[in-house]
């Protein structure tokens, strides 16, 4: 009885032990972007409000603990199988606490915005993003990364990110000209961005000048003949959902054709989400915007973008033109979703292999959402470039660059002799470049078989009339 005594009241030290250890575990605790002091105690069901939040908390492998995510945010494309919730801004409070969240993460719109109090009132942790600045950005990633957990895959992400946005500002640190930049999300009218913003730092970072750097305000709201009045260089039309502007439409506005840009075909589609979503691919979109202004740096010769139109891909195709120091057609055939392709011809590009001849230069593709998408390349060459070259018209394909073999591999490729061009279907993108082996001498020619046997049969014929025209000269002598 003693044994069975001292047995129960061991099981109820350490059922005592245990309650007390779990109730004395520490909660997590962050300081969000409105200042507020945020004590997490789980982060195993989370509710991503803004799509910039949502590509934050993928980025740092938190797709299993994301409950539900807002209806805009469609990167990665997996989260679009996620629960959508009704509204990105303003979300009705008793629709995101029906989840049962223990972490919401949302992007605060601004003073007016009164959904971390609303949610908060209903007893919802809430941490509350709303970065101004590059650097901004990065620290959401490191609290997010905190708030869950996940500092370590933070830190080499904000680390990668820094490290990326670094070597664009040891490039463009050098450059003397910077273009005026106009940066377009909405038309009619045109809005812009001002000062204080993250895109008027890429639009610096990235080597230019913003033509609204001066304004009094951050989102400014102008007009076209404000616009026409400053003249930019370079007009970037960011292309989503709601807006979308190519150089022909810029040109159908009443005076804007006597802009630089628009009379030196500087208008370049630009996918928005790269730019307005405070997130990890912001990056890309200053990388991008860098590229265009000063392709010099990188070593290249041109940028080109263009919108693919998924709807138009289901019933026919879409065809691009690229040309400068080399021409190619680009033939959209599917797309996963609407997309901007980027194409840029490079002059310098991975190494060329030994028994190769580059004709041309490299080509580089890439899409804002890659996935699903299918183009046929046609790389256009001449008769000149292959007689300098003294490359094998029946040698040439297009080849593409494997990083994981860090190799050129030969792509099932079509030569076209009688227009000069190369065709070829791929559907991942990276580095391409048309390639061929030297012309063979006379002697490493191949024969073919019947070329073989007519001349052996050739040689025979001979051989027996200079045999038979011997004998008949012995029988006469």
């Amino acid at each position: 009885m003693k044994n069975v005594i001292m047995i129960g009241l061991l099981i109820l030290i350490v059922t005592v032990g245990m309650v007390n250890v779990t109730d004395a575990l520490p909660s997590i605790t962050v300081v969000d972007d409105l200042g507020r002091v945020v004590a997490i105690t789980s982060s195993e069901r989370i509710v991503s409000i803004g799509p910039s939040c949502t590509e934050i908390l993928y980025a740092l492998g938190l797709s299993d603990r994301v409950i539900a995510v807002d209806k805009y945010s469609d990167y990665p494309p997996e989260a679009v199988a996620k629960q959508r919730i009704s509204k990105a801004c303003m979300p009705d409070p008793e629709e995101v606490a029906a989840l049962n969240p223990d972490l919401v993460v949302y992007y605060h719109w601004g003073p007016w915005d009164p959904t971390v109090e609303t949610l908060s009132d209903l007893g919802l942790t809430i941490i509350a993003l709303a970065p101004k600045t590059l650097d901004d950005i990065l620290r959401d990633i490191r609290v997010i990364g905190s708030a869950t957990s996940k500092s370590q895959e933070a830190e080499v992400l904000a680390s990668a990110l820094s490290r990326r946005i670094s070597g664009i500002r040891d490039k463009t640190s050098i450059v003397t000209m910077r273009p005026k930049v106009y940066i377009e999300y909405w038309y009619p009218p045109p809005w812009t961005f001002g000062p204080n913003t993250w895109v008027h730092q890429l639009i610096e970072l990235a080597g230019g000048t913003n033509s609204f750097g001066d304004a009094a305000v951050e989102w400014v709201q102008t007009t076209d003949e404000e616009v026409i009045t400053r003249n930019p260089d370079v007009i970037i039309s960011l292309c989503g959902t709601m807006h979308y502007a190519s150089l022909e439409d810029v040109k159908r506005r009443p005076g804007w054709d006597r802009i630089s840009a628009v009379v030196n075909g500087a208008v370049y589609l630009v996918d928005e989400n790269l730019f307005v979503r405070p997130g990890p691919r912001i990056v890309d979109g200053l990388e991008t915007l860098a590229r265009i202004l000063h392709p010099e740096l990188f070593g290249e010769a041109n940028v080109f973008t263009f919108l693919v139109n998924a709807t138009v891909l289901r019933l026919s195709t879409q065809t691009f033109s690229v040309s400068g120091l080399m021409t190619v057609d680009i033939l959209t055939i599917k797309a996963a979703a609407n997309c901007i392709l980027t194409a840029t011809l490079l002059k310098v590009g991975p190494e060329v292999p030994a028994s190769k001849k580059l004709v041309g230069i490299f080509l580089d593709v890439d899409c804002s959402i890659p996935m699903g998408l299918a183009v046929t390349l046609r790389i256009h060459y001449t008769e000149d470039q292959l007689k300098t070259l003294d490359v094998s018209e029946s040698s040439l394909k297009i080849y593409t660059w494997d990083e994981e073999e860090a190799k050129w591999m030969a792509l099932n490729s079509a030569v076209n002799e009688g227009e000069n061009y190369v065709e070829a279907t791929v559907t991942r993108l990276g580095y391409f470049a048309l390639m061929g082996e030297p012309t063979p001498s006379l002697w490493e020619h191949p024969i073919p078989f019947w070329l073989f046997i007519t001349s052996l049969i050739f040689v025979a014929a001979i051989a027996s009339i200079g045999v038979h025209v011997a004998r008949k000269r012995s029988e006469r002598a």
